[in-house]
């Protein structure tokens, strides 16, 4: 499965960072990817919404919406 750009920083990050320094870096990168969960379900959510609403939109506007006007 393809990894989030998330986890993907992760991974790239765990092997530049010295080893005495990655559990603090490591604690603020898993926050990092909870809050990236809640916004993919909350994405995921508020598709099925607007499709059992019958309401006309586009993947980009409701990600617009979503990721972009925070």
């Amino acid at each position: 499965m393809k990894p989030t750009a998330v986890e993907f920083a992760v991974e790239q990050l765990e092997q530049l960072i010295p080893s005495g320094h990655q559990l603090a870096i490591r604690a603020i990168l898993e926050q990092a990817l909870e809050m990236e969960k809640k916004d993919i379900c909350h994405f995921g959510a508020k598709c099925c919404f607007m499709t059992t609403q019958k309401k006309s939109w586009t993947i980009e506007e409701l990600y617009n919406e979503q990721f972009k006007n925070k």
